[in-house]
């Protein structure tokens, strides 16, 4: 487990380079009833006595390690899903999550996302192979031809909001 809010001292403090993107899949503990999953995208966990709130659910090709720390510090069931906004790198593993509480018999997580999500995911469906041959160059990985640059089964927002909003869990 990282101490990152040491980390996070070093570079804003002390302007430390702190190197390559850390993709560790680690959990760590940030303050009471936080947690923070290292990722392309990081997952921000809150443990609420409902359930849980998770902030961004990175890539689908590194949902499954980010859920397994995840599921190493709490079993409880995933009450909410907020997309911090429709990139693929923050919404990408939401359907993971959303299958994970259907095999386990719970219902699925509300999923919190700004009114624009959903045209962002149209747009990505329309503009799939140009974003991926741009996100080829810029993080130097080839996806598969067949894959769609955002998976068409990733969940919308079931709630939308256009400038705050309040969830009570």
């Amino acid at each position: 487990m990282a101490n990152l809010l040491e980390l996070s001292a070093k570079i804003i403090d002390n302007n430390e380079r702190w190197g390559d993107m850390r993709i560790t899949q680690e959990l760590s503990e940030v303050g009471d009833r936080i947690a923070m999953v290292e990722s392309f995208s990081h997952l921000v966990v809150f443990k609420t006595d409902d359930g849980l709130a998770i902030f961004d659910t990175s890539l689908p090709m590194t949902i499954q390690p980010c859920v397994a720390a995840m599921r190493g510090w709490s079993d409880a069931p995933v009450e909410a899903i907020v997309y911090t906004h429709g990139h693929t790198d923050h919404v990408g593993g939401a359907r993971f999550l959303v299958d994970e509480a259907k095999e386990k018999g719970r219902r699925a997580p509300q999923i919190i996302g700004h009114e624009n999500v959903p045209a962002r995911f149209d747009r990505y469906g329309f503009t799939s192979g140009y974003n991926k041959a741009i996100n080829e160059r810029q993080f130097g990985f080839k996806m598969p031809a067949e894959r769609e640059f955002l998976n068409p089964k990733t969940p919308m927002p079931t709630m939308t909001f256009r400038d705050q909003t309040r969830v009570d869990i």
